[in-house]
């Protein structure tokens, strides 16, 4: 595979100021006082894994094999949670929320699908090339890109998961730019 530098004859820098534009979420989009992990810290589950009850939600079926195979590694989120991924087209990805302890599965309806059309992903902290940023021992988990196919969504969001449900605690917009 050829590096962007190559072929364009621009730096890594460079090809993205080339390729990014208004509607580019970039570094200077990240609010100064953010929620932090820190701020949501659990203690993590250490025991034996609960088997994901896949039977019960639609969705759960569609993605079995997904869902067992990620809940295998154990906690990864608030706790005893692990989050399950999978790609739902290009640059999207869904994910599921598997309970360590008891096996419930957790689909979000106000996070089904992700999106990272116009994301710089070089300028935002940690560059993981990540959707989504959480840890095991905390109950935040950070957006960066769209939400939903919904315009309104697309941004930077942070949500605290509570009561087996993600509830939004800061919202940091930015629309695609009308040309």
């Amino acid at each position: 595979m050829l590096c962007l530098c190559l072929l364009t004859g621009l730096c890594h820098a460079q090809a993205n100021e080339a390729y990014f534009d208004a509607s580019t979420i970039r570094a200077a989009d990240l609010p100064k006082n953010p929620p932090t992990f820190s701020d949501y810290s659990v203690p993590v589950f250490v025991g034996e894994l609960a088997e994901p009850d896949v039977k019960s939600h639609p969705r759960s079926r569609l993605f079995r094999s997904k869902i067992r195979e990620g809940a295998k590694r154990g906690p990864n989120f608030a706790g005893h949670y692990t989050i399950v991924g999978w790609g739902c087209g290009s640059s999207c990805g869904s994910l599921a929320i598997v309970d360590a302890t008891t096996g419930q599965v957790f689909h979000p309806k106000n996070l089904d699908a992700i999106d990272n059309i116009n994301v710089d992903y070089d300028a935002l902290e940690g560059s993981d090339e990540s959707l989504i940023k959480y840890r095991p021992d905390s109950r935040l988990l950070v957006i960066i890109g769209g939400i939903n196919e919904d315009p309104k969504l697309r941004g930077i969001s942070y949500f605290v998961w509570e009561h087996d449900k993600l509830r939004r605690v800061r919202f940091v917009h930015k629309p695609f730019e009308v040309k």
